[in-house]
């Protein structure tokens, strides 16, 4: 076996999340307690990856790994307070991952695509490799970041908060008592709340700015996540189409929001590589094209999201 093969298979794979295990009878402190385990366990899962630096997917799962933990702790804030300290670091990891898929996914996705549909724009490969070269730039700053004496110290707060149901020390005792209720029915209307914001949001889909769209992004991740969260104390084949529906306007609107996040990357390539400035700025105009015929089309998945009644 040569030393290169030994590399390569030493390299760690990238974990997605695995299903959260609840029963009808969970109680509120015990189901958050689940679904917080569930979301650290990707986070760590995926350490290993992230700190090789080698491969991209590992920086995503991670990621998908902290957004669902940071929105499992948005959704059961009303009865279990999370520390504003471990907040703020949750968010520097999250930035962090975020700086580094960003910049995967215009070097392996975005720009692939584009030079598959223009193939006579030469100078789309150029500007492909300097994005390769910004992407692995990212992916060992993360590295650095998730081997960093901060990161240590956020996971393991995060591991005692969680073990030593440290959200008890804050509450009086009629808030300690509401923790044992049956978490199901508080489910069923934690999830309908966050449908209902998706909707309101939604209202600002076709015609809002960039910005808007994004929010309604999140809000249908967050939702998401939580009908993810609670599907087996509801598991029904409504819900598990209310799931998918989500995924399919997410995933368009994903898109969209590669496009404005390439648009910054690309007009930062334009000004560190002025000898690249005209093919980075012709990506940029055939990705705002793509991005309105993307929005076009987002009205149907809307339309039919919208029809989609929760039990």
């Amino acid at each position: 076996m040569t030393t290169e093969f030994k590399a390569q298979v030493a390299l760690a794979a990238a974990v997605k999340a695995e299903p959260v295990t609840l029963t009808r009878e969970v109680s509120i402190e015990d189901g958050f307690r689940l679904i917080v385990s569930n979301c650290l366990k990707q986070v760590q899962d995926n350490q290993r990856g992230v700190a090789q630096a080698a491969d991209p997917e590992c920086v995503h799962q991670m990621r998908v790994g902290t957004r669902r933990l940071r929105s499992a702790l948005r959704l059961f804030e009303r009865w279990v307070p999370f520390p504003p300290a471990l907040q703020e670091e949750l968010t520097w990891l999250d930035e962090q991952l975020g700086a580094a898929r960003d910049a995967d996914v215009l070097a392996d996705t975005t720009l692939p695509m584009l030079i598959e549909a223009c193939p006579d724009e030469q100078d789309l490969v150029l500007l492909r490799q300097v994005a390769l070269g910004m992407a692995g730039d990212k992916r060992q700053q993360v590295a650095k970041a998730v081997t960093s004496a901060r990161y240590s110290h956020l996971m393991l707060a995060l591991d005692s908060w969680r073990e030593g149901s440290c959200w008890r020390d804050s509450l009086d005792e009629t808030a300690r008592v509401a923790l044992q209720k049956p978490l199901e029915k508080r489910a069923r209307k934690t999830l309908r709340r966050r449908h209902e914001k998706l909707l309101k949001r939604g209202k600002r889909l076709a015609r809002g700015t960039p910005e808007e769209r994004h929010r309604v992004r999140i809000a249908a991740n967050n939702t998401r996540y939580a009908a993810e969260f609670f599907l087996p104390l509801q598991p029904s084949e409504q819900m598990e189409r209310f799931i998918e529906c989500l995924e399919a306007l997410q995933d368009v609107l994903g898109s969209m929001n590669d496009a404005a996040v390439a648009d910054r990357l690309l007009h930062d390539i334009e000004v560190s590589h002025p000898e690249l400035a005209s093919s980075a700025a012709f990506a940029r105009e055939h990705l705002r094209v793509a991005a309105k015929q993307d929005l076009e089309g987002v009205g149907a998945l809307w339309k039919r999201f919208k029809s989609m009644a929760l039990s």
